[in-house]
């Protein structure tokens, strides 16, 4: 019996042996490579807040462009097609094609120089009937964008390119009482004039923020799907007040919360995030190991400012992409 247990116990010194020394040695490996293993985790974080930044700024660079085509429209240049709300005028068929074809505009204005409409869009993006009517009713004359772009106070942009008005982010109440939501948008407008060069006035498009938020998910779930678990990203305006902060495994679902408390109001610049104040401040692109301020862990997180894309200039917005480390 002791022959026994002593053949055991040598039997399992050396499975112990066995099993500890490969073990051993690679924590040894682990710990020679965490620095050059942490630099690649970083990099890779970076790459996508920067990989986020430059993807909106194609898709706004679109917009930017959308406002001017439309407005070349012969259909919009004719005083026949003016405050002729019928889905039959060849204006409004225009806006309804426009609006359809593209799918991410949710309301199209052209008001004269005075800010009263001439024509409204009267189908929503699938192209069902949009109840629009009351809008001949309004005046635009005090909206930014409509004084903006009488002004020619533009967004310029690389190589002389120009012509746009693009307003920040906000909350439309114009959308919000036509769908029933939020009106969270961003609105792109230009002046519109007729074949002999004569100011008609100005065309006007609200954007759906969801095309930015898409964005947002779509980067996400890449992330996830590479073993990203936890990961978070947020979009900062110019001054570094957050637009999005995209959070799904602390608000516990995939979908898009908009918390107007948040959005537009809390400033991660002034609150203290480095990483805020590095890409936002500072203009920079690149990542850090830092805490997190709300969820107090130690987390990893890439930064990008907006550089704009093409000639487009951007609207200086940033991305943060966070994961624990």
């Amino acid at each position: 019996m002791l022959k026994r247990i002593g053949l055991t116990g040598k039997l399992l010194s050396l499975l112990l042996a066995f099993g500890l020394v490969p073990s051993v040695l690679m924590i040894g490996l682990l710990l020679a490579n965490q620095s050059r293993l942490t630099d690649i985790v970083l990099a890779r974080i970076a790459d996508s807040a920067q990989h986020v930044a430059e993807t909106i700024d194609r898709n706004l660079f679109e917009r930017y462009g959308d406002v001017q085509a439309f407005g070349l429209n012969a259909a919009a240049h004719d005083p026949a097609n003016w405050r002729k709300p019928g889905a039959e005028t060849p204006l409004v068929q225009a806006m309804n094609s426009y609006m359809t074809g593209y799918g991410v505009y949710r309301l199209m204005l052209l008001v004269d120089t005075k800010g009263e409409v001439l024509a409204v869009n009267t189908a929503n993006a699938t192209g069902k009937p949009l109840d629009t009517a009351k809008f001949y009713g309004q005046s635009f004359a005090n909206a930014p964008w409509h004084k903006k772009a009488l002004a020619e106070q533009f967004l310029k942009g690389r190589n002389g390119f120009t012509g746009t008005v693009v307003e920040p982010a906000g909350f439309a109440p114009e959308l919000a009482a036509l769908y029933g939501n939020d009106g969270l948008s961003v609105i792109f407008a230009a002046p519109v004039k007729n074949g002999a060069g004569d100011l008609v006035g100005v065309w006007a498009n609200f954007t759906d923020f969801s095309v930015v938020e898409e964005i947002v998910q779509e980067t996400y779930k890449k992330l996830s799907a590479r073993g990203e678990i936890g990961v978070e990203v947020t979009l900062l305006d110019g001054e570094g007040r957050v637009l999005m902060d995209y959070d799904p495994t602390l608000k516990g679902t995939s979908d898009v919360v908009r918390d107007r408390s948040v959005i537009g109001q809390l400033n991660l610049v002034r609150a203290g995030v480095t990483a805020a104040k590095a890409a936002v401040t500072d203009g920079k692109s690149g990542s850090m190991v830092s805490t997190h301020a709300r969820k107090k862990i130690e987390q990893a997180t890439g930064y990008a400012r907006s550089d704009g894309a093409y000639d487009y200039p951007g609207l200086g917005w940033s991305v943060l992409v966070g994961a624990p480390s």
